[in-house]
């Protein structure tokens, strides 16, 4: 891993400078790096960071040049196209297993993604990710190690935990941000939820994205297909919440490995606003510094008795665990601290700024590729 290169008493770089997003849509961007990317501004450690779309129009902090570019997950074509012809040192950050397995034959825009991501890994100056295990998974696909490209960043919690929560009857509570498959165990580990639901008197909040059937399991719930970050964050800060995140285990070991490199996000969302939860016993949870309440299995059974367990003590359960000591360094003013870090690395090896210089898709043609995606999209699920 990188070793540090900033003063993190508070005096960072001198001067401070400046960043190129190029952004993908999704949470990755807002949930994972434009709230680093805020703090350090905030914080004067850099003087600005400009927004680059998938389409190359521009916005934020535009300026004529800028010490670092960064980039993440899958670049869109014409990102991946700028980055190939400018050549600059660039930072890379990747949150999912993105890459094939060894002998997997991809087609279409599947492997046009996977291409984009490969090269991504092979030429940044850096690279992190949420999981290790999800580096190493990642360096083993590509054949190639990182070395001291390589860098852990966690994802973040809140800053400081709420308020204490008073005693109320707890509602469950399940966020996803992919609708992942509906497997027999995922199914049956609703229904342990449901049980659970059903002995405590409440219901569930289902908020995000879930596979067909999923919401069908449930007797009592309310679906929130989605929230902006800044509503998200106060769900979970005022909610009187017992959080629930069951994952799949037993897909193809393909799929299961994808699973594996999953972070453990919601552990750090839901520990840092004092909601006890529970997981399912994949690594995302099990190998996590974070203090996770593991259902043994995916039956019914292990998860209505877990999840009846941690209601039991409710809400005491949950304001104790937000003073864990892991999740000091889980918070986002420490997490953007290291995200510098990595960012420095790639403003070193810059050896003059970047310029860049919007040229964006006239709108009507935009219009019509924005059609032609969603549409794309949908014929594909």
């Amino acid at each position: 891993m990188l070793s540090p290169e900033i003063d993190e008493s508070g005096s960072g770089l001198t001067p401070p400078f400046r960043v190129l997003f190029l952004q993908r849509a999704g949470n990755a961007a807002q949930m994972r790096i434009r709230p680093l990317l805020d703090l350090l501004r905030s914080q004067g450690h850099i003087s600005g960071y400009a927004v680059v779309d998938r389409d190359m129009s521009i916005s934020g902090d535009v300026a004529e040049h800028y010490d670092v570019v960064l980039a993440h997950r899958i670049p869109s074509s014409r990102q991946i196209a700028w980055l190939r012809r400018t050549s600059p040192r660039f930072a890379y950050d990747i949150d999912d297993l993105l890459l094939p397995a060894p002998g997997e034959r991809l087609h279409g825009q599947r492997a046009i993604d996977a291409g984009s991501v490969a090269w991504c890994l092979a030429n940044a100056r850096c690279v992190s990710a949420p999981s290790l295990r999800l580096l190493a998974t990642l360096e083993t696909r590509l054949g190639a190690g990182f070395g001291e490209r390589s860098r852990l960043i966690p994802n973040a919690g809140a800053e400081e935990p709420p308020p204490v929560k008073k005693f109320a009857k707890p509602r469950l509570l399940w966020t996803s941000s992919a609708a992942l498959p509906a497997s027999d165990d995922i199914l049956s580990a609703c229904q342990g939820i449901d049980a659970a639901l059903r002995a405590i008197d409440t219901d569930i909040v289902l908020v995000g994205r879930f596979a067909p059937g999923v919401l069908d399991q449930f007797s009592r719930s309310e679906y929130l297909s989605w929230l902006a970050p800044e509503l998200y964050r106060k769900l979970l800060a005022e909610g009187p919440f017992v959080g629930v995140r069951p994952l799949p285990m037993d897909l193809s070991p393909e799929m299961q490995t994808f699973i594996g490199c999953k972070s453990d996000i919601r552990a750090a969302e839901f520990g840092s606003n004092r909601i006890a939860a529970v997981y399912s016993a994949v690594p995302s949870y099990t190998e996590s510094d974070l203090p996770c309440c593991i259902a043994p299995t995916n039956s019914a059974g292990d998860w209505q008795k877990s999840i009846l367990a941690v209601a039991e003590g409710f809400p005491r359960g949950g304001n104790d665990l937000a003073e864990h000591p892991a999740f000091a360094a889980r918070r986002p003013s420490t997490i953007a601290l290291q995200f510098l870090n990595m960012l420095a690395r790639a403003r070193v090896a810059q050896e003059r700024p970047v310029g860049f210089r919007a040229l964006p898709t006239p709108r009507v043609f935009r219009n019509l590729e924005r059609g032609f995606r969603s549409l794309r999209s949908r014929l594909s699920r």
